[in-house]
């Protein structure tokens, strides 16, 4: 059932989308086992069905074997993607994060060869002088972001985005093509349990807006990785001045509340994967 009652208008859209995510719950339901998930009468949850199968969603049977959903209901979800359900897992946790400790926060998701930032709390740090992040990319071996998320993940997937990056000729990706330099550089991030942008990375100034090199100039991050069941889902890091605040600072100040921060979103992210 959904958390807050709709507004009346909206009742019978919400109550058909609570009947199609109960017939998600086994390959064939019966009506009254439909009523019971839905907590609805089984005359309404009757009403409901045959809308949805009047609109190519759920089909009966037959009497005797009850109803399932249809292959159109993967339409609904074509364009999104497992990165969609960590990043809306973790909005709330960072917002929190955010009005608490005042810096801002930035989610990572890989994306082929390169990071995609999904999300950040721009808007909500008072600090802040990034530009708002919604799918903007980053290098994985300039980032910190890139390089939590490489320090930490499986070695075989490391392997196969390593051997992907040295096969570009971006002179960000120039790193994959030296693994005497890069292996011992992945290894302190994962002794130390956090990434530190690359100073490199400051001086990219192609296809980048004026908020954002200016953001670069003066923010550095703080990376760690999202971790749940031993699978990397991505990672996080917290933007700050260094001028403000030395990086060993920034660990010691901040990486407990990180590291909380991330297991948050992880056991978000379960739940809303479970659900």
């Amino acid at each position: 059932m959904p958390e807050a009652t709709p507004p009346a208008s909206r009742l019978p859209v919400s109550r058909a989308l609570t009947v199609l995510e109960a017939l998600g719950h086994a390959p064939v339901m019966q009506v009254r086992e439909i009523a019971a998930a839905c907590e609805l009468p089984k005359s309404s949850v009757v009403r409901l069905l045959t809308q949805l199968e009047d609109a190519g969603y759920a089909e009966q049977l037959s009497r005797a074997a009850g109803w399932r959903a249809t292959s159109r209901v993967l339409n609904l979800s074509r364009n999104f993607r497992r990165s969609d359900i960590i990043t809306e897992a973790a909005r709330a946790p960072m917002r929190a994060f955010t009005a608490r400790y005042r810096w801002p926060v930035f989610i990572g998701i890989p994306e082929g060869i390169e990071m995609l930032v999904r999300f950040g709390t721009v808007e909500e740090s008072p600090l802040a002088i990034d530009a708002p992040a919604h799918n903007a990319k980053t290098p994985f071996l300039l980032s910190a972001l890139g390089q939590a998320y490489l320090a930490f993940c499986p070695d075989t997937e490391r392997d196969a985005i390593i051997e992907k990056l040295a096969q570009t000729r971006r002179a960000s990706n120039r790193l994959a093509r030296n693994k005497v330099d890069l292996e011992p550089a992945l290894a302190t991030v994962r002794e130390r349990g956090y990434a530190i942008t690359d100073e490199a990375t400051r001086r990219i100034t192609m296809n980048i807006s004026p908020r954002a090199l200016e953001g670069r100039k003066h923010a550095t991050g703080l990376a760690v990785p999202i971790i749940l069941d031993d699978h990397v889902l991505g990672a996080l890091s917290l933007r700050y001045f260094r001028s403000a605040l030395p990086d060993t600072e920034a660990a010691k100040r901040f990486l407990e509340p990180l590291h909380e921060l991330t297991d948050e979103i992880a056991e978000a992210a379960s739940a809303h994967r479970a659900g």
